[in-house]
């Protein structure tokens, strides 16, 4: 089996499922509880969240628990709007958001929140210009993802948050750091951002466990209700083995980061070269300049082909990919590559290749061998 779909999600470590299964056999108790037992199990998640609070440089006070990457970017971005929204009405976002940042910009549109989405070029780069020019008074939050879950651009967060502080003060920014996470040098100590989401299953931890960061300043009201307290915003029982792993994955990405950037980075390299080399007719829709795009993905055009079809005959020589963002691509032509001027043809045969530290040079040369058959049977049956 070879897989290329881990911007989708990743294989938890062997580490990680080490301390889930001996979290849920010794520290099973509810870490709200007043016994000691419980006590000591709370420790244990207040240090998790130094760990991944110190990963993104920010305050550890400042960081809740939430099931995920959706779950973190609802939280944040309806506690937020529902917050601030008695006086201010503007909300901004770009085009090519994921799905879980998007459709809640269109619910507050539809119920009748001035709404703004911003363009992006032909590299799926967000208008600078653009966004300073719609920045308001009335302006609540600015909500722009650092790294493209179906190309893998990179924002540059540095002048968008610098734009928006310029323009006003009051404006919160946030950004979904998701695919950002362990994929780019990007820290929080220099870049002022009020809220941040990452998911745990993007970075070999389970599914089902996140977090967020909102910084004090932050207006935010509750969207869970419950009795937790020690969690915040995030008013549930917390799974703690769940926590408790991901923190083992952080800390794991604390030390194996740069060396799985460039890894990955040398195998996207590899693919995007092989491809264009033996395959005609394709066009990259991701850089390869790791300072613009991440080394984790490469979203490649085959004219001529259906994108679908093309990922079902991969997948029978057990070479797994996808058409785009797990969350979006049984939804048709991709809204972010549509946004980003592709013609019919270009969208129809778009590939999302996606790579982890478990990627082998070997396996691309597989790889490469099997897309060409497979582009040659599928242009020839049209």
């Amino acid at each position: 089996m070879i897989y290329l779909d881990n911007s989708a999600s990743t294989k938890p470590y062997k580490e990680v499922i080490d301390v889930l299964v001996q979290t849920m056999e010794e520290n099973y108790a509810n870490a709200d509880a007043i016994h000691d037992f419980s006590h000591k199990i709370l420790l244990k998640v207040k240090r998790a969240k130094k760990i991944v609070a110190d990963y993104l440089k920010v305050e550890a006070d400042r960081i809740f628990f939430t099931a995920g990457g959706g779950d973190g970017n609802n939280l944040l971005l309806q506690g937020i709007i529902n917050a601030n929204s008695r006086v201010k009405k503007h909300l901004i976002t770009t085009k090519i958001e994921h799905p879980s940042v998007y459709e809640i910009f269109r619910h507050y549109e539809n119920a009748g929140f001035e709404v703004d989405y911003l363009d992006v070029d032909r590299d799926g780069f967000v208008n600078l210009q653009q966004l300073e020019n719609m920045i308001r008074k009335d302006t609540i939050l600015v909500s722009v993802g650092a790294v493209n879950s179906e190309t893998g651009a990179i924002q540059d967060l540095e002048k968008i948050s610098k734009i928006i502080r310029d323009k006003n003060r009051d404006t919160y920014f946030h950004t979904d750091f998701v695919q950002g996470f362990g994929c780019t040098n990007i820290k929080f100590d220099k870049i002022p951002v009020d809220a941040i989401t990452v998911s745990g299953h993007k970075i070999h931890a389970p599914k089902g466990i996140g977090a967020i960061y909102v910084n004090k300043r932050v207006k935010i009201t509750n969207v869970v209700f419950g009795s937790n307290a020690e969690n915040g915003i995030v008013m549930r029982t917390m799974p703690t083995e769940l926590i408790l792993a991901f923190a083992k994955a952080v800390k794991i990405l604390e030390k194996e980061d740069k060396k799985e950037m460039e890894h990955s980075q040398k195998i996207k390299k590899m693919l995007a070269d092989k491809i264009c080399e033996e395959i005609t007719d394709v066009k990259l829709n991701s850089l390869l300049d790791l300072q613009k795009s991440s080394p984790k993905v490469l979203n490649i055009s085959f004219r001529g082909t259906k994108g679908e079809v093309l990922t079902h005959f991969l997948g029978m020589y057990q070479i797994y990919v996808s058409t785009g963002s797990a969350c979006s691509s049984k939804k048709g032509n991709s809204r972010i590559l549509e946004v980003m001027g592709l013609t019919q043809s270009e969208l129809d045969g778009a590939i999302r290749f996606s790579f982890s530290s478990e990627n082998t040079e070997e396996q691309i040369d597989e790889v490469v061998k099997r897309l060409k058959e497979s582009v040659e049977r599928i242009r020839k049956m049209k």
